[in-house]
């Protein structure tokens, strides 16, 4: 049994990193960082990119909500 040689990756091709970066800093923009990691397998790749996509149409639905909130207050 040989040990195959470890391959390095780049910090920002790690699973771990590119979900601490979709949700803190890219939202969207994380998405090439998704397709061009070579940790993941195509389904995941497409999994990550609709759970990136719709944590990005939560954040702004809330932003939205919180708008309308904070006009209706401004108007009373």
């Amino acid at each position: 049994m040989s040990a195959e040689p470890r391959v390095d990756v780049a910090w920002y091709h790690r699973p771990v990193a590119i979900v601490l970066l979709a949700i803190f800093v890219l939202g969207p923009l994380a998405i090439p960082l998704v397709w061009r990691t070579p940790a993941w397998s195509p389904r995941g790749r497409w999994i990550a990119t609709v759970l990136i996509l719709a944590y990005t149409v939560l954040l702004c639905w809330q932003v939205w909500v919180a708008v309308q909130f904070a006009l209706e207050q401004l108007q009373q």
